[in-house]
């Protein structure tokens, strides 16, 4: 359960606030609104790197 740093509180990952800023995906503490994370939407989904030999 990720755990919010300022404030302290436990919540299951659906239960946080989350929104985009450009390629920005941004976590937020739905009671403090302190920032927990924030992860670049534009990865990738599939890595497409070959292996050389």
């Amino acid at each position: 359960m990720p755990t919010c740093q300022n404030c302290g509180s436990e919540y299951e990952a659906s239960e946080l606030t989350r929104h985009v800023v450009e390629e920005w995906l941004i976590v937020h503490c739905p009671d403090c609104h302190a920032p927990m994370g924030r992860y670049r939407s534009s990865q990738p989904a599939v890595d497409t790197m070959q292996e050389s030999e």
